[in-house]
C-alpha cells in the first residue's frame, strides 16, 4: 500500500532531520507552529504520489500544492505531521496522517506514530489493523468506564455555545478526559479501543482524513457533534466514540446547545 511506504519513508526522514536543529516558524499565531520538518516530509510524500499518479490531488496541510478537491475524483490528504507543537516541545506524541478519498469517500487511511514505531492503517471494507495485527473494539463500554479526550476546554467557539461547560460535566460522568494535541492519532486511539471517544469543535480535513476511516472500520461511529455527516475536504467538528456510548455523547452535547 502506497499510503503506508509513504508514512513509513516519513518516520525515517523525521528521525533523519532531528539530528539537526529545528527550524521553527509561526503561522497564524504563536500557537500555529510549522517546522522545516512539517514541509519536507509532506513535500516528500507528495514526490511519492506523484511518481505512481501523477493526476491525483493533493490537499496537505502545508498547501505546497494547489488543489481544489471538487476538481478530481481521487484526492489524497496529507498531514505531515499532526501536533507539531508537540513535536516541537516533546518530540514525542504527534504523528503522520495520510488518506486517500475516491469521490469523497475515504478510501485508504494511515496514521503513524514514529516514536513508537505503531502503524494504525484501513482499507474500506477490510477492518484496521496496527502493525499487520487486526484490531477490535469492545462493544459493552459503559460511560463510567469511558477514557475521553477532547479540545473543548480552550476553544472560543466551544466557550461561546456552551460546549467547554458541558465538556466539564461530562469529565464527571466518564472514568476520565485527556487532552493529547493530536486528533489523527486520537481518532487512531479510538479506533484501537485506548480512548472511548474523541471530541473536537473544529478541525481541517487532513486533521481527520485517515482518523475517520480508522474509526469506522473498527466499527465505532464518527460524526459532526450534531450527529451529520462528516462532510468532504471541510473543516467540521467531530464526534468519535464507541457505539456503546455515542448515542449518550450525542445527546449530551446537542441538548440546549446553542
Amino acid at each position: 500500500m502506497l499510503a503506508r511506504r509513504c508514512a513509513l519513508s516519513a518516520g525515517k526522514l523525521i528521525e533523519e532531520m532531528l539530528v539537526h536543529p529545528l527550524e521553527v516558524m509561526y503561522k497564524t499565531s504563536s500557537s500555529d507552529l510549522v517546522t522545516s520538518v512539517d514541509r519536507a516530509v509532506e513535500q516528500m510524500v507528495i514526490d511519492e504520489i506523484f511518481k505512481v499518479y501523477p493526476d491525483h490531488g493533493i490537499l496537505g496541510e502545508e498547501g505546497l500544492v494547489a488543489c481544489e478537491p471538487s476538481k478530481f475524483e481521487t484526492v489524497w490528504m496529507i498531514d505531515p505531521i499532526d501536533g507539531t507543537t508537540n513535536f516541537v516541545h516533546q518530540r514525542q506524541n504527534y504523528c503522520v496522517s495520510i488518506a486517500a478519498y475516491h469521490r469523497g469517500v475515504c478510501e485508504v487511511g494511515v496514521v503513524y506514530d514514529p516514536t513508537r514505531q505503531e502503524l494504525f492503517y484501513a482499507e474500506r471494507g477490510g477492518g484496521i489493523f496496527l502493525n499487520d495485527a487486526p484490531l477490535r473494539v469492545k462493544r459493552n463500554k459503559e460511560m463510567k468506564e469511558a477514557l475521553i479526550s477532547t479540545s473543548l476546554f480552550w476553544n472560543r467557539r466551544a466557550m461561546k455555545n456552551g460546549l467547554s461547560e458541558k465538556a466539564q460535566r461530562l469529565a464527571h460522568r466518564a472514568r476520565g478526559v485527556r487532552i493529547y494535541g493530536v486528533a489523527a492519532l486520537e481518532l487512531a486511539y479510538v479506533a484501537a479501543g485506548r480512548l472511548d471517544a474523541y471530541i473536537s469543535p473544529g478541525l481541517n480535513a487532513w486533521d481527520l482524513g485517515a482518523g475517520r476511516l480508522l474509526v469506522e472500520e473498527s466499527g465505532c461511529k464518527i460524526s459532526t457533534i450534531e450527529g451529520k455527516e462528516l462532510p468532504f475536504a471541510e473543516r467540521t467538528s467531530v464526534l468519535a466514540a464507541n457505539p456503546n456510548i455515542y448515542d449518550f455523547l450525542l445527546e449530551f452535547l446537542t441538548e440546549y446547545t446553542v
